[in-house]
């Protein structure tokens, strides 16, 4: 009997620790939509603690098409400036800096990098705000996406 109940207690015990290995974090409200060449779109939205971001890129023919990745948020300052004059997002599930995309943003354009991209190691493709896309963008469904990706819900 005390055998059937120390597993029963182990099964429990390993079901509730994978029942919380993600933590849904809070988001924040709004998002940004960045446009590039031909279909690309690139989707941002900040955690609230604004460290974190989820960024979906679609309309490429690229692997990561309808990828979503998890992001730290790096802000860069020019000395005495109070807003951040570059941030930063790197993909840091891949340790291999040549294999992972990487997004700078400045003002209102910026640069995502893409790793194998029309038989180059890397590339450089140009992003533009998109007031447009940003206003329909609920930071809340891309993490939806992302979670569906990781496999945290179906």
């Amino acid at each position: 009997m005390t055998s059937v109940l120390s597993r029963l207690c182990l099964v429990l015990l390993l079901a509730a620790t994978t029942a919380h290995a993600w933590n849904r974090p809070e988001m924040s409200s709004y998002g940004a939509a960045y446009q590039g060449p031909e279909q690309l779109q690139v989707q941002v939205a900040h955690n609230k603690a604004d460290n974190q971001a989820v960024i979906k890129i679609r309309g490429i023919n690229h692997p990561l098409d309808g990828h979503v990745f998890w992001a730290k948020v790096t802000y860069q300052h020019r000395q005495g400036a109070g807003y951040p004059d570059r941030v930063l997002y790197t993909d840091e599930s891949i340790k291999d800096e040549g294999k992972r995309a990487v997004l700078f943003i400045q003002g209102s354009s910026g640069t995502l990098y893409l790793p194998n991209f029309r038989n180059q190691l890397r590339v450089e493709i140009p992003v533009h705000y998109n007031w447009e896309a940003s206003i329909e963008m609920l930071p809340e469904h891309i993490l939806t996406d992302y979670e569906r990706q990781i496999g945290a819900i179906k």
